[in-house]
């Protein structure tokens, strides 16, 4: 690894392969004699660890949160399976982090008044007084992320093409998330999810899915099939409930559903 100018070479085979759990042991054992500094490690997108094959970290961070008293570890990702298939924090006593204290941060977009000071903000830390923040708002929504990618993109290659680039990109990657979860499933499956998150566009209840489902399918379904369906929208952050109703997180995710198509073909 190679940051900055500051190198790190890991061997990963053979008689020196470097486990894990010894890197957290080295910076343990750094922060304690530098005078008992915290080393604050940080798994970014951490829902990706799923995928791994051949390695269960949780150990190791159990290992990490009981014994190594200079470590503190935050834990980052963009889906709330973070905190249910990755980490288990609520699975039986066998999970290896059931009844690990933590603090859980839930980050929602800015507002409409946020977006504009952020992005204000931003550019007048490069000298720009920036007019436009209300029509960036409407067109990319309050995700940090995006308003952020906007602002570097305008002072490199003007307002109208950062602002048509970003949305184009935005839009084309939850696209791809969406197929992704929904991809987990099967045809019947992807119909539903599809039908759910266009139906509630524009915001709906439990009792509109539930009538947009049976319509689509031509009978009716059982309750306890629409809840497992609306939760695992929730549970990947595809939808969100806001009291009574429920919506599409924000105006780019209602973009990417319209017309959206993921692997439908003939035959299955």
């Amino acid at each position: 690894m190679s940051i900055s100018g500051f190198k790190v070479n890991f061997s990963w085979g053979g008689k020196n392969r470097v486990m894990f759990a010894d890197v957290l042991d080295a910076l343990n054992d750094w922060a304690s004699d530098e005078g008992g500094l915290k080393a604050i490690i940080v798994l970014d997108e951490a829902q990706e660890l799923i995928k791994a094959k051949g390695f269960n970290i949780l150990p190791v961070l159990a290992y990490a949160y009981d014994n190594l008293r200079n470590l503190s570890l935050i834990i980052t990702g963009s889906e709330f399976r973070v905190f249910t298939k990755f980490l288990k924090l609520t699975d039986p006593p066998e999970s290896p982090l059931f009844g690990r204290a933590y603090v859980g941060i839930t980050l929602k977009p800015f507002s409409r008044d946020q977006a504009i000071e952020f992005l204000k903000r931003g550019f007048a830390e490069h000298g720009v007084k920036f007019e436009k923040a209300e029509q960036v708002y409407e067109e990319l929504g309050g995700n940090p992320g995006w308003l952020t990618l906007f602002g570097y993109r305008a002072l490199k290659m003007g307002f109208n093409e950062a602002l048509s680039e970003t949305r184009k990109e935005a839009v084309e990657l939850i696209r791809r998330e969406i197929c992704n979860f929904i991809g987990e499933g099967r045809y019947l499956a992807e119909r539903r999810y599809l039908r759910i998150l266009e139906t509630c566009i524009d915001g709906c209840r439990w009792s509109i899915i539930k009538r947009a489902l049976e319509a689509m399918e031509g009978r009716e379904l059982n309750n306890s099939t629409i809840d497992s369906l609306i939760k695992a929208l929730l549970d990947y952050s595809l939808l969100v409930k806001e009291g009574d109703t429920y919506v599409l997180p924000d105006k780019l995710m209602r973009d990417a559903v319209v017309g959206l198509r993921c692997f439908i073909s003939v035959g299955k």
